[in-house]
């Protein structure tokens, strides 16, 4: 799939956040030990992998190498990956989304090379991913506490068609097998059937 323009990359990411926080800040005091579609994650530890993810983003952004990212990223922590619950965990989120939002929204940024595990990616190919990530675990965590609106449809079909493109990405490690949907099942579904999980 061919990225959109700059623009159009950027309101999808920034919408994308505003998803996520949304749900987020939905998450009753006795929802955040509650399992969710990532069998492995409670609600607090999906809530803190997103925080873990969007902390980079600033730094690296900002032309930092990881190893400087990460000690930037290790210095903002206050509350484990895996642990923390309630307005602590809801604040930590808005605290990461709002310097991501600033330092992605900062002239030129997108035009600017990341350096990523995987060695030297564009930035907006990575703001994509980010993007795309966002959205898969928007619709995890509403499964998880039960949040009542659905996903932004422009979100579905951007993340749809950047995963659809990508094929089985089982053999990655990133996500399980594709689940087997009907072919006019709605587009939300077919999205995250992609990733292996199970929209039933």
């Amino acid at each position: 799939m061919e990225l959109p323009a700059t623009d159009v990359l950027l309101d999808l990411f920034l919408a994308a956040q505003r998803t996520f926080g949304e749900r987020v800040h939905a998450v009753g005091d006795d929802r955040w030990s509650a399992g969710t579609p990532c069998t492995e994650w409670s609600v607090a530890q999906l809530v803190g992998h997103l925080i873990e993810e969007t902390r980079w983003v600033a730094p690296l952004l900002h032309g930092h190498d990881l190893d400087s990212a990460g000690k930037i990223v290790a210095g903002a922590r206050s509350l484990p990956v895996d642990g923390g619950v309630g307005a602590d965990r809801a604040e930590e989120w808005d605290e990461a989304a709002t310097e991501a939002a600033d330092a992605a929204s900062a002239d030129g940024a997108l035009s600017r090379t990341v350096t990523l595990s995987r060695g030297a990616s564009p930035a907006k190919d990575y703001l994509a991913e980010l993007t795309v990530d966002h959205v898969v675990h928007s619709w995890d965590l509403q499964r998880a506490i039960g949040f009542g609106s659905d996903l932004p449809g422009e979100l579905v079909e951007f993340a749809y068609g950047m995963l659809r493109d990508v094929g089985d990405m089982s053999g990655s490690g990133v996500f399980a097998a594709p689940v087997d949907v009907p072919g006019d099942a709605p587009l939300v579904d077919r999205l995250v059937a992609l990733t292996g999980r199970d929209p039933s």
